[in-house]
């Protein structure tokens, strides 16, 4: 893998800090403090999908060292800005037009509020009875997968199943009839699990599949040795919260969803 290959982005070097985009899949000259973002252990895993996606990274680099990333996906327009300068998040959350935007920063702008649950899987069991059969996708299965993935995320860029399932990821299924009845896939970067993408059809709700698929996943990182993993549950999901609440996830951060800018409404 290629060390991290940097640019300047025209017109962007301001008072105190400097915009570089990332251009090249970053190896060991991309550091991240770890006061950034609660997402630090991800931070480089995140950059290198992204890029591998089709999509842009962005830094910003001060005397001190980065202040700030920037992931975006120009496909589905969405974003994600790690800083804990309002600097740093005024000046992403200008530079590209976008359908949905993430950020750990609040500010006035119209958004959704996630929380981020965790749970210490080196100190808490793991212990649950089974419904439903539970399958671990193959590479077999990536097509009829990127059909489901596009059936129940509207806009999602085509590459990501593919992307995803290469870098390790892994997708939980469930099927009855004959038919994918609902997904939950996981990532396992630096000890750390992330348990994302849940969905289940409408049809197939309220019997439990959910949260077969979170024990499923918890189980599974458990048998990989993680320390922890985490989740990102929208403050108007309450039914994945409780399900969350059940592996013994408990909210311990906030991240921002922000919707597209009025100004570019037109």
């Amino acid at each position: 893998m290629s060390a991290e290959h940097v640019e300047p982005v025209p017109v962007t070097s301001l008072s105190k800090f400097v915009t570089e985009r990332i251009t090249e899949v970053p190896d060991t000259d991309l550091f991240f403090p770890d006061c950034l973002s609660f997402f630090q252990p991800y931070l480089r895993y995140f950059v290198k999908e992204t890029i591998e996606v089709g999509g842009e990274a962005y830094v910003t680099r001060t005397s001190d060292g980065v202040g700030g990333l920037f992931i975006y996906d120009d496909s589905e327009k969405t974003g994600t800005i790690f800083t804990r300068s309002r600097e740093v998040f005024d000046h992403f959350y200008g530079l590209k037009p976008f359908n949905l935007l993430f950020s750990e920063m609040g500010t006035e702008h119209e958004s959704e509020l996630y929380d981020i649950y965790t749970t210490d899987l080196e100190n808490h069991p793991v212990v649950h009875r089974f419904r439903d059969e539970i399958s671990i996708a193959q590479d077999s299965n990536k097509d009829e997968l990127g059909r489901f993935m596009r059936a129940t995320h509207p806009g999602i860029n085509g590459r990501w199943v593919n992307v995803a399932l290469k870098n390790g990821d892994k997708c939980f299924t469930v099927r009855l009839g004959g038919e994918i009845a609902g997904v939950g896939w996981t990532s396992l970067v630096n000890g750390i699990g992330r348990l994302h993408s849940l969905y289940v059809k409408p049809q197939f709700r309220r019997i439990g599949i959910g949260e077969d698929l979170l024990f499923a996943r918890l189980l599974w990182l458990k048998s990989k040795h993680a320390r922890s993993a985490f989740s990102e549950i929208s403050r108007q999901n309450a039914s994945s919260a409780r399900v969350a609440v059940k592996g013994h996830m408990s909210a311990s951060g906030q991240i921002f969803q922000y919707f597209k800018r009025k100004d570019l409404t037109s």
